[in-house]
């Protein structure tokens, strides 16, 4: 049997677009190459998915690619993704890539490409996975992948034009995958073994509204806590004016069923910053929507994207940021700095921020980020949250699991085997919270 490795870069979303190929590819016969990095024999053909949302992205990619090259030197090396949808050409131009495969050709062409190479029929390549992904039937090495969570992809695209995104030119508008397929795919992956599905999308509070009938977000969740054997959703990557009543609703009264943590990207706390993005939102707006959902919904977790030096950002722009993220109830942040991306409207806007105060600005907010996350961690001593068992025990012995609101926990096993508490959604009581972990305990098994 034919192996091959899959290396995935970016989000989640890429992760699921991974998941998918994956599948595809056991389904033509191919098996994942070992692990162990001292095989002689390597993998047969070697998959790179891409991300280009930011220069360090696309050099990243780059590096990889010929690292991969040196690694696995007879196999067939296959770069797909949005840097390969964004710059085929340049992506082409590394030695040693053998086809550069673009992001909307993904999903049929690089299983083909595969199945070609060592002569196996590639029309067997036509099976009902779709254009969104599962980690149905594999344990992909990019994410969740020891079959305790699983992403589903429920919507790809985007309808915003962020002045500094590159995003939507790439994967194209908002779309939705209809829900009969959704909770058809959600149903398989409950009974594949998955205690927490997380419904992934570029925007994913976006999905339904391109159907016809539209549908809301909201609907499709009633509809899929009502699975039997589910255990939790978690939802991924929704913008600020997709957050509405109905759905910090939802939050609030499904008893766990949708993990009570959302990831809402902020970007800049300055109006004026915000403006030049062209985000629909206002500062204000922002701060109302996440005390909104600090009040109504029980222990919730609220990150944040924020972007870093863009075009004209100010040191008062940044210290207005800076101010608005420490009075608001934020818990964690991800601090991106600000990269030119060809196409887009702010590649040339004045007032370029020069890369050393761009480091600057962007070091203290990862040290406010990890206050922030001590904070909120801290509240929870010697209390007990819902949480996944992973099927990992950690080199100190303990047990990983993952709480409902997205607190990382190492569990001490106190003497038992962790094996049969794998995968369970149990209560854990948390005992201690360090700077950079969280320790707890089983409070029932």
């Amino acid at each position: 049997m034919p192996t091959y490795r899959i290396v995935t870069l970016g989000c989640k979303l890429n992760q699921a677009d991974s998941a998918a190929l994956e599948a595809r590819l056991r389904v033509l016969g191919f098996r994942r190459a070992p692990r162990d990095p001292d095989d002689a024999a390597g993998a047969d053909v070697v998959i790179l998915n891409t991300c280009t949302v930011t220069a360090n992205a696309d050099r990243e990619a780059r590096q990889i690619a010929r690292r991969l090259r040196g690694a696995h030197p007879g196999a067939l090396l296959i770069a797909t993704g949005c840097y390969a949808e964004r710059d085929p050409a340049g992506l082409g131009a590394i030695p040693g890539i053998d086809h550069v495969v673009p992001l909307r050709e993904q999903e049929q062409r690089v299983p083909a490409l595969a199945a070609a190479a060592f002569g196996i029929d590639p029309d067997r390549v036509e099976l009902d996975l779709g254009t969104f992904g599962t980690t149905e039937g594999c344990e992909p090495e990019f994410g969740p992948g020891d079959r305790t969570r699983a992403l589903l992809k429920v919507q790809d695209g985007c309808n915003l034009r962020c002045s500094y995104c590159i995003i939507p030119s790439v994967r194209g508008s908002s779309r939705s995958l209809p829900p009969r397929t959704v909770l058809e795919r959600l149903a398989r992956m409950v009974e594949s073994g998955f205690r927490e599905i997380v419904l992934t999308g570029v925007n994913t509070g976006d999905y339904g509204k391109d159907l016809d009938p539209p549908l809301s977000l909201v609907r499709l969740l009633e509809q899929a806590i009502d699975m039997q054997g589910l255990g939790r959703i978690r939802l991924n990557s929704l913008e600020p004016k997709t957050v509405g009543r109905e759905l910090v609703g939802l939050l609030a009264a499904c008893g766990g069923r949708v993990a009570p943590h959302l990831q809402v990207p902020l970007q800049s706390g300055s109006d004026a910053v915000l403006a030049r993005m062209r985000r629909p939102y206002r500062a204000a707006d922002y701060a109302r929507l996440v005390e909104h959902l600090r009040r109504e919904v029980e222990g919730i977790a609220l990150g944040a994207d924020v972007i870093v030096g863009f075009p004209g950002e100010t040191d008062g722009e940044f210290e207005t940021t800076c101010r608005f993220i420490e009075s608001s109830p934020l818990n964690y942040l991800h601090v991106f700095s600000y990269s030119p991306r060809p196409g887009t409207a702010a590649v040339s806007s004045p007032g370029q921020v020069p890369p050393y105060v761009i480091k600057e600005r962007s070091a203290r907010l990862r040290r406010l980020a990890r206050d922030l996350s001590l904070r909120f961690r801290s509240a929870f001593v010697d209390r007990s949250r819902s949480a996944l068992t992973l099927r990992e025990v950690r080199p100190d012995g303990r047990l990983r699991a993952l709480t409902d609101n997205f607190i990382d926990v190492g569990c001490d096993p106190e003497g038992r085997d962790p094996v049969p508490m794998m995968n369970r959604l149990l209560r854990v009581r948390i005992t201690e919270v360090l700077d950079h972990d969280t320790l707890g305990v089983i409070a029932d098994d």
